[in-house]
């Protein structure tokens, strides 16, 4: 399977669904849906520069809490913890600079943790 950087994470999404069928655990979330948006600026609080910025959930993993969120040019995969009482350093994510990386690393994970 080959993923470019011209492909859409739509387009990337759905060969993931063709190579791995219904077991693939993540799925795409719409649009208009700001639950993740919402739970991702309350764990990173109010002093946080990401808050005010344009933020767009993409695609939620089913095994775990990670969300992979679109934050202006970056790609980040955050691991929500669901509190906000959260230590320093949390809620953790992996940044990356294009939609491919991103889908080559839930590929990876996908592939070594759950196959």
């Amino acid at each position: 399977m080959i993923i470019t950087d011209y492909m859409t994470i739509e387009e990337i999404m759905n060969l993931f669904y063709e190579e791995y069928g219904e077991e693939f655990n993540w799925h795409m979330i719409p649009f208009t849906n700001k639950t993740h948006v919402n739970e991702l600026k309350k764990e990173l609080g109010k002093n946080d520069n990401l808050v005010d910025q344009n933020i767009y959930s993409v695609a939620k993993c089913d095994s775990n809490d990670d969300v992979l969120f679109l934050v202006g040019d970056l790609w980040r995969i955050y691991h929500l913890t669901y509190s906000t009482n959260n230590m320093p350093g949390y809620p953790k994510y992996e940044e990356f600079s294009s939609r491919r990386e991103a889908a080559e690393y839930i590929r990876d994970q996908y592939v070594n943790d759950y196959l």
